[in-house]
């Protein structure tokens, strides 16, 4: 290892000369391994885990001081390596600030791109060294030190993208050098790990025929052809016969073929595109891929793969047009029809044309192959440019490519083309679609300086083609025929689908998009095809494998291997997260456009309810396992064999709904939309416990609304009770006590019509809330004895936590604090009977905040931090800001005013996030009397202030008007507030180096 930093084996660290592997824990070794492969670049904690923590080990539990101690340890190590190194933590993200050529990962990529470079120049001893120095920086198994899915599938794309290719590199510089004896040794170590890299099988083709061992070569290369074929792969086996006939070929060139040249420099790109628009960055990457210093043309393949209708045709010719000087042999183009109205062509018509164009009309005397190997020999070690526009498939392309190595050959198609990269090492460069700046240009640019479009006329228009330059063609040409009068109303009306399937259609053939996109679809099997339409029912942005298998109604394998047909034609996108695809706004309204042509209205309407089926029965399992306590909903029919998740922890059930949660939402509009009502409320009832607790109010507004308008429509009393009353909860802490008091309300009047006595004691509990935070605990007390007689009443043992926990939080803002602590102490005795973690730690802060009331510190602090202990392993955002704003006030007492200043940003912080107005009120009036404390009067002013303000808006008027009181007389030094005390004889929080909160670890 040449550098600081090892990971081409287990994770090591260059020490005083000597390399050090057995330094820190194993996972402190993960740790720094997975932030050496991207120095620089900022890697939150989350796909730390996943990077560090197998799945069948559990991640930390409190992840954020885990990874703190983590770092601290990291930080004393990289002190001994003697080389300018900074791990930064900030945001929940961890980098490392470094030059990346200290890992010998990067510094093995800087040398096979300088190898390379020199392979290219015709420099072999130079290859040989760099390739050489490259290759033995590798000491084992990448990244040994990490076991996980996410680091296994980065080790086995590195090894094959990367450590094989970097030895075929020094493997074809030793044979161009001679060395072939010594390459053969390399390859019997290489290929007794890789005994089927098909590149590596064609060097030892090579090294055999070198050291003139042809009938070993034709052995070997007879045995590997039959083993491809017994696997059932004939492409490979196909293009390891025409490398064994090139072989053969090139043996017997220089005594048996005639030099032939051609008579013409054939220009057959397609006309420039005058008004090409944009694309830079693309442009860019073409001329990366294609060119070697000193600018010099690169033959080989490069594949420009897209949906359809992104452009890449115009990109080819216009990038062609623009790097033309640089292939004076003359440059082809075909469009091979791959999607198209017209027959595929075939690759024996692509060679008599470039023939025909080359001067030499194909001798129909000799057969295929040999016109093939008169066109080989015409454009050997010529500069040309060959495009192959269109072509549907790597079988359609890869003769032809083997016969032209010496030209830069560019492909452009709607598929992926994977087999072609992996067997010609072919260069990708995707054609995403126009940004909206770009689309806006080629829009303008389209009109002309005559037609004058407003600018949110045009605006409308870009969103709605996606991006897309065909749609942007088609929509130009369509508004240049219309009068200037008509098109504010043809903006405003024009939806996807009409751009989709009406616009294009003049009688001189049809240019719509529908049949120009449709190609794709149209060229998929039939259960491709119908994945392809049902999936556009499903209404969020990223769709799981889990909940396609459910829509489709066939088995896991088929639908999967459907997904990877459909990515593989551009027709879905993969994101970074495996089994996860998404549709381009325009690919989905053509799904959704086919699903109304070819799919019945019953089969629709059964895609639909398998959908909800399987998100209804997923939520529900993942919210018993959650919250094992709540009361859920009866259930009712839904569609059978759908498979829902299964959850076999506490972790997996949150990560679904993190990962989920927008589907879900989306979800819960669909069914309301579509009438399925019964599964709207339903399954609103089993996200919203997550929803709250997680902070994510405005989702839950949201489903809740829906809810209640389902419930009432599919007339279940007690479901539209119940969403009100949920409703109406979330409104409280938005701080919207009107919508709150009208939720309230009417599920109170439904509730007694319906003599349902559990609904009346929850939504009594909700209205003692609401007169809690309007600052009247007298009349909040009243409330919650109603609940809590109901709820005795009926057994209702949650109830009765929650209530217990609610009226002792009044009766200690009415300082009757012995009552408050009976009741405190019942509730806690309820949620250790049920389970109940949340009403637990609600509870326990509560009472510290009743010791601080009375001056008992030690018992105050002991409280609090259990309770935030609870809080945040549970998690519950708002129970961990009421546990911080009470620790905020002990430490204060206690003199840490850093400490209670740290507690209260991080309250403030949750609140802000999750828009909890009313706790953010009383967590900014806390840290005003830290900061006056502090002697920061101007300070405390401002941020008392902005209390007063969110006291207002939550209905708390009392509450503003004492602060407002307390502001008035600051100027003058009159206010007597609580300043900061001498540490007592009771422990002091600060001594503490890592309690959250102390100066350097505060939340």
């Amino acid at each position: 290892m040449d550098t600081a930093f090892g990971i081409l084996g287990r994770t090591a660290l260059r020490i005083d000369g000597r390399i050090e592997e057995g330094w820190g824990a194993p996972r402190e070794r993960a740790v720094l391994a997975t932030l050496l492969i991207r120095p620089g670049r900022p890697m939150p904690i989350g796909t730390l885990i996943e990077w560090v923590w197998p799945e069948e080990t559990s991640p930390p539990r409190n992840p954020v001081p885990t990874f703190h101690t983590y770092a601290t340890r990291i930080r004393r190590s990289l002190e001994r390596v003697g080389v300018p190194v900074v791990l930064v933590g900030e945001d929940g993200s961890y980098r490392l600030e470094m030059d990346p050529t200290e890992v010998d990962l990067h510094r093995f990529r800087s040398l096979m791109s300088d190898a390379r470079s020199e392979l290219r120049r015709g420099r072999v001893p130079q290859t040989i060294v760099l390739a050489t120095e490259a290759v033995r920086l590798w000491r084992g198994r990448p990244v040994d030190d990490l076991s996980s899915e996410r680091a296994q599938a980065w080790r086995t794309h590195l090894v094959h993208d990367e450590w094989i290719p970097a030895n075929t590199v020094l493997l074809e510089a030793m044979l161009a050098a001679g060395e072939f004896n010594e390459a053969l040794t390399r390859l019997n170590d290489l290929q007794a790990d890789h005994a089927h890299d098909l590149s590596l099988a064609k060097l030892r083709m090579s090294a055999l025929r070198g050291l003139a061992r042809s009938s070993e070569a034709d052995a070997y290369y007879f045995s590997i052809r039959r083993r491809l074929l017994a696997d059932g792969d004939e492409q490979a086996a196909d293009h390891l016969r025409r490398y064994h006939e090139n072989l053969r070929f090139r043996a017997g060139e220089t005594h048996s073929a005639p030099r032939v040249e051609p008579t013409t420099r054939p220009r057959q790109l397609l006309h420039d595109i005058a008004d090409f628009v944009g694309r830079t960055d693309l442009l860019r990457a073409l001329d990366t891929a294609t060119t070697k210093p000193p600018g010099e043309p690169a033959g080989g393949v490069v594949i420009l793969d897209g949906m359809a209708g992104v452009g890449k045709t115009a990109l080819a010719v216009h990038w062609g047009h623009l790097a033309r000087h640089r292939f004076p042999d003359g440059d082809f183009f075909f469009n091979l029809n791959g999607f198209a109205d017209s027959a595929p062509v075939q690759p024996s018509k692509v060679v008599d044309d470039m023939l025909i164009a080359l001067g030499h009309p194909p001798d129909r005397s000799l057969d295929p192959r040999s016109r093939e190997l008169l066109l080989s020999r015409l454009l050997a070690n010529r500069r040309t440019l060959l495009v192959l526009d269109n072509a549907r498939g790597t079988a359609q392309v890869r003769d032809l490519i083997a016969l032209l190595p010496s030209c830069l050959i560019l492909v452009t198609s709607r598929q992926r083309l994977t087999t072609l990269s992996a067997t010609t090492g072919a260069r990708r460069v995707r054609v995403e679609p126009m940004a909206p700046a770009e689309a806006t240009d080629l829009l303008q640019a389209r009109l002309g300086e005559h037609r004058q479009v407003k600018h949110h006329d045009l605006a409308r228009l870009v969103q709605l083609c996606g991006g897309l330059p065909l749609l942007i063609n088609v929509l130009a040409d369509h508004i240049a025929t219309s009068a200037p009068t008509e098109l504010t109303g043809f903006a405003r009306h024009l939806d996807r689908r009409q751009l989709i399937a009406r616009l294009g259609e003049d009688g001189d053939g049809s240019a719509a998009a529908d049949s120009v996109l449709g190609w794709s679809y149209r060229r998929l099997d039939k259960p491709e095809q119908r994945l392809f339409r049902l999936l556009s029912l499903h209404t969020g942005p990223e769709i799981g494998v889990d909940v396609a298998i459910a829509c489709d109604g066939r088995t896991p394998a088929e639908t999967k291997r459907s997904f990877g047909v459909l990515a593989g034609a551009h027709l879905l996108e993969r994101p970074l997260i495996l089994d996860r695809y998404r549709f381009h706004d325009i690919l989905r309204e053509l799904a959704a456009h086919y699903a109304a042509l070819d799919e019945t209205p019953e089969s629709r309407a059964t895609a639909e309810r398998r959908i909800l089926t399987f998100y209804l029965r997923s939520a529900t399992a993942a919210n018993r396992v959650l919250y094992p306590y709540r009361i859920n909903p009866t259930e009712f029919p839904v569609e059978e064999g759908v498979e829902p998740v299964i959850f076999t922890g506490i972790a997996e059930a949150k990560s679904f709904f993190n990962e989920e949660r927008t589907n879900l939402t989306a979800a819960v509009s669909f069914a309301g939309a579509r009438g399925h009502h019964e599964y709207a409320w339903r399954l609103t009832d089993n996200l919203t416990s997550f929803f709250d607790r997680h902070g994510y109010f405005e989702d839950s507004v949201a489903v809740r609304k829906v809810a209640v308008s389902s419930a009432r429509a599919a007339g279940h009393r007690d479901g539209e009770t119940s969403s009100l009353e949920g409703l109406g909860m979330v409104y409280v802490t938005l701080g919207d006590h009107v919508h709150a008091q009208e939720c309230f309300d009417t599920g109170l009047r439904l509730a007694v019509e319906d003599r349902n006595e559990q609904a009346q004691a929850t939504t009594l509990h909700h209205l003692g809330r609401l007169e809690m935070l309007r600052g009247n605990p007298t009349g909040a007390v009243d409330m919650y004895r109603r609940s809590l007689d109901v709820a005795r009443r009926i057994d209702d043992q949650t109830g009765q936590c929650w209530t217990h926990c609610r009226v002792g939080e009044a009766l200690r803002s009415l300082d009757q604090h012995d009552q408050a602590l009976v009741h405190l102490f019942q509730a806690q005795w309820f949620a250790q009977r049920i389970g109940e973690q949340t009403a637990q730690a609600t509870s326990m802060a509560t009472i510290g905040s009743i010791y601080l009331d009375r001056g008992d510190h030690r018992a105050a602090l002991a409280h609090a931090e259990e309770a935030l202990k609870l809080a945040e392993a549970i998690p519950d955002l708002a129970c961990t800001v009421h546990a911080c704003t009470i620790l905020a006030e002990v430490t204060r007492e206690y003199g840490n005013l850093a400490a209670a200043a740290g507690y209260a940003i991080h309250a403030i912080d949750i609140c802000e996030r999750t828009n909890n107005a009313s706790a953010e009120a009383r967590s900014r009036e806390v840290l005003g009397t830290v900061r006056f404390a502090n002697g920061s009067v101007s300070d405390a002013v401002s941020v008392w202030r902005h209390a007063a303000d969110l006291y207002d808006r939550t209905g708390n008027t009392a509450r503003a008007a004492l602060l407002r009181a307390k502001i008035e007389k600051t100027p003058n030094g009159g206010i007597d507030l609580p300043a900061a005390r001498p540490a007592s004889p009771s422990p002091d929080p600060a001594s503490d180096a890592t309690r959250p909160g102390s100066e350097d670890t505060s939340p």
